[in-house]
C-alpha cells in the first residue's frame, strides 16, 4: 500500500498527508466537493459510505454518513470554513454518532485544510488535519485519510 501520510501521530497535533494524482485541480476539487464521487472514495473502502452531504458555501454543512442500523448512524460531519474553487478547502471535522431518539453525540472538532496544486499534468494534494486532541485519534485519522488517499489513487485509475 502507498504511504500518504507524512507525520507520525505522536509528532505534534497535525496530520499532514501528500499525494500526486494525474487529474486537473479542477477534477480533485470536484472529487473533494460531489456526493457522488465523495461516496466512491471516502472511507475505509471505496464506495462504504451510506450518504454524503454537501453544502459548499463558507458556513454550509457538511455531512457523510459511514453507518447506519436500527439503533444509531455514525459518520462525520463539519462546516465549510475557508473556499477557493479548484484551489483550497478549510472545514472543521467531528465525528459523530446520531441514535435513533435524536440524540446526538459529537467529538471534539478538529480543522481540515485541502490544498489542490497544479504539477505538470496532474495535481499535488496536500492535507493537513489540525487541533486533533489525541495521539489515538491522530492515529486513527492519519490512518483512515491514507486509505482514503490510496482509493481515490484508483478512482483516477480506473475513471481514465
Amino acid at each position: 500500500m502507498l504511504e500518504f501520510v507524512k507525520t507520525q501521530p505522536d509528532d505534534d497535533d497535525v496530520i499532514r498527508v501528500e499525494g500526486y494524482f494525474a487529474v486537473t485541480p479542477a477534477q480533485m476539487y470536484e472529487a473533494w466537493t460531489t456526493p457522488e464521487i465523495i461516496k466512491k472514495w471516502f472511507g475505509r473502502k471505496a464506495n462504504s459510505l451510506h450518504s454524503a452531504e454537501v453544502d459548499l458555501r463558507i458556513g454550509g454543512a457538511w455531512r457523510f454518513l459511514k453507518s447506519s442500523d436500527a439503533e444509531k448512524a455514525v459518520g462525520f460531519e463539519g462546516e465549510y470554513l475557508e473556499i477557493e474553487t479548484d484551489r483550497k478547502l478549510v472545514f472543521s471535522w467531528s465525528p459523530s454518532v446520531t441514535f435513533v431518539d435524536g440524540v446526538k453525540e459529537l467529538s471534539p472538532a478538529s480543522r481540515v485544510e485541502v490544498v489542490f496544486l497544479a504539477n505538470g499534468r496532474g495535481t499535488d494534494v496536500v492535507l493537513c488535519h489540525s487541533s486533533i486532541q489525541s495521539v489515538q485519534d491522530r492515529s486513527g485519522f492519519g490512518g483512515g485519510w491514507n486509505i482514503a488517499f490510496g482509493t481515490l489513487t484508483g478512482l483516477f485509475l480506473v475513471e481514465d
